[in-house]
């Protein structure tokens, strides 16, 4: 079973590398330290609330979509999937 600590890092690093940001250009964004985006990503640190939802949004996520399991590991990723669009 994987971590939320490691679900969030995962799925930070997809969503990054699907908008071409670095570290730093998401760390602009949400207005925390580089730092503190690395740390969140090597699971040395997990965010607050708040910041959860500025990441999320810098993301172009909704904040429980930086929870998914891979689709192989969880076959009722379409519902959830689903259930965002209709948050829209």
């Amino acid at each position: 079973m994987t971590t939320a600590r490691e679900l969030l890092a995962l799925n930070m690093k997809k969503a990054r590398a699907r908008l071409g940001y670095s570290q730093m250009k998401l760390a602009e964004k949400v207005g925390c330290s580089s730092s503190l985006i690395g740390d969140i990503e090597i699971c040395k640190k997990f965010p607050s609330a708040e910041n959860l939802d500025r990441i999320a949004k810098a993301l172009a996520l909704h904040t429980f979509q930086l929870f998914y399991e891979s689709e192989k590991s969880n076959p009722d990723l379409q519902r959830y999937e689903n259930l965002a669009q209709l948050m829209h």
